[in-house]
């Protein structure tokens, strides 16, 4: 246990907590021996790496097992689908009546319409896509350039998506996409990205884990990170995230308020995650 990392502990409480779970709805839980398996491979893997790598010191190995927790970060969210109606139904009802009162109308619905052509359609499908590209690509930054800070950074995001899958599990959301029906939730085709995400929509995506938006609370606790840590990639990052803001309502993953929740949320577990850990004050 002494060899864990910060974030393969963060992710031993994640499995505690979700077997919790599981065992007390054990009876709604279809092939609950899967979800037992799959944890128990997950610890095994955890525990195997720390060995070999304080064994051998090996920096391939030391390089896969900071991947793993970010490479299981996709099976951890599309679980969330198996588990989130057994304290609630599905709540979409309360946002879509929450962005009719506090926004007029339902600008998830609205957005595309004003602004159907295909080069912005291809542009918020990038912005939602550059999500992988920023979480992927400073978790690989930090490992190659400032690897003193590689394991806090991954705990900061396996940590807040931990917290936000476990929201989605106890608050079933699914979105605008899933909500409404054609052809209200469709969205004006692009070009490259618009297929690229159609194709990881259709292979990983399940209508989960809308409110609040993991997508702008993950990728603001990166930005926060990247301005405080290593700045030089700050002026790549933000535009992104601007972008990005602004895809998540245009094709229809979230509603509005979600938007707003992931902002709140993202400061709250940047906040929270980077008080148990000190990072270096060196900023580039």
């Amino acid at each position: 246990m002494k060899k864990l990392t910060i974030f393969e502990r963060a992710t031993l409480v994640y499995i505690l907590v979700t077997l919790i779970y599981i065992s007390c709805f054990l009876g709604k839980i279809e092939r609950p021996l899967i979800h037992y398996g799959v944890r128990a491979l997950v610890l095994l893997f955890i525990f195997v790496m720390a060995w070999q790598e304080n064994k051998t010191a090996s920096r391939r190995v030391a390089g896969l097992r900071r991947l793993f927790p970010l490479l299981m970060l996709g099976y951890w969210y599309q679980e969330t689908f198996y588990f989130n109606n057994f304290l609630f139904d599905n709540l979409d009802r309360y946002f879509i009546a929450a962005d009719e009162t506090l926004f007029g109308g339902q600008p998830s619905l609205a957005f595309s319409r004003y602004l159907p052509q295909a080069w912005f359609s291809e542009l918020m499908y990038f912005g939602y896509f550059s999500y992988y590209f920023l979480v992927l690509g400073v978790s690989f930054w930090c490992y190659v350039h400032r690897n003193e800070i590689t394991d806090k950074f991954i705990f900061l995001i396996v940590g807040s998506f931990y917290c936000y899958y476990l929201i989605f599990i106890v608050f079933p959301v699914v979105g605008p996409q899933y909500q409404f029906l054609p052809p209200a939730n469709e969205v004006p085709d692009g070009y490259l990205f618009s297929r690229l995400m159609h194709f990881l929509q259709a292979t990983g995506e399940k209508p989960t884990g809308a409110f609040p938006s993991s997508h702008v609370g993950i990728t603001l606790i990166v930005v926060i990170f990247i301005y405080r840590h290593c700045r030089s990639l700050f002026r790549y990052a933000l535009p992104l995230f601007i972008i990005l803001v602004f895809s998540t309502v245009y094709i229809k993953a979230h509603y509005l308020i979600d938007v707003v929740g992931g902002f709140v949320t993202g400061f709250l577990f940047y906040w929270l995650f980077s008080a148990f850990v000190r990072f270096p004050k060196r900023n580039d």
